[in-house]
């Protein structure tokens, strides 16, 4: 059985390093977007802030799996649907060779003994966030994971409009309108999410004990 507690000190020493980062974020550019004239230190903002949201939940993810790992069973016993992740390089190879006959003949054969795998067969990437993490990517990810969304519904349109969004456009040489965006309200609303994501990683460790 794995020792609970270290897993959830991993995951919270991760948010507590995030929230730092975060922090001094804030303290670095927070008195200089006044005279930014070309929306720099908010662009600068912007990025930062979403590659702490994005890098916390995969931190999380591979946390999770590991701890799956260790608990040890099949998949299929518990997690169906993240057989998704497990079949992920059967499902490539099909793709590859165009959906052909053999193909798939092949991953009926394969599907015998890999249907009764274990956590050690998931590939975490299709589970991570893949540089988008939005309302509708964490949905499908909280679906394989058989995760309870209801907690994030109520940050889904802020999520996808200024963490993604406004990330979506200076990573693509935009220039959103970030006249109003408050760098104080940014940071923090960044780190809320770090504790729902880790508080719905941890719940779902705690249930399998």
């Amino acid at each position: 059985m794995p020792k609970l507690d270290d897993f959830f000190d991993e995951i919270d020493l991760a948010r507590i390093r995030r929230v730092k980062e975060l922090s001094e974020v804030k303290r670095s550019f927070a008195r200089m977007t006044g005279g930014d004239v070309y929306g720099v230190a908010s662009k600068a903002v912007v990025v930062l802030a979403y590659a702490n949201w994005e890098g916390f939940y995969n931190e999380c993810v591979r946390t999770y799996i590991r701890f799956l790992i260790e608990k040890g069973g099949k998949v299929r016993d518990n997690d169906w649907l993240l057989l998704v992740s497990a079949f992920h390089s059967d499902f490539e190879s099909m793709r590859d060779r165009n959906h052909s006959l053999e193909s798939r003949q092949k991953f009926v054969e394969n599907l015998k003994s890999k249907i009764d795998c274990g956590y050690d067969a998931i590939d975490t990437t299709i589970v991570e966030a893949r540089s988008n993490l939005d309302f509708a990517r964490l949905s499908q990810n909280y679906a394989l994971l058989s995760f309870d969304l209801s907690t994030m519904q109520r940050v889904r349109n802020r999520l996808d409009k200024e963490l993604v969004g406004w990330r979506h456009a200076v990573a693509h040489g935009d220039s959103p309108d970030l006249t109003t965006m408050d760098v104080d309200e940014h940071i923090e609303f960044a780190s809320s999410l770090l504790v729902l994501i880790a508080d719905r990683f941890q719940y779902a460790m705690l249930s399998r004990v």
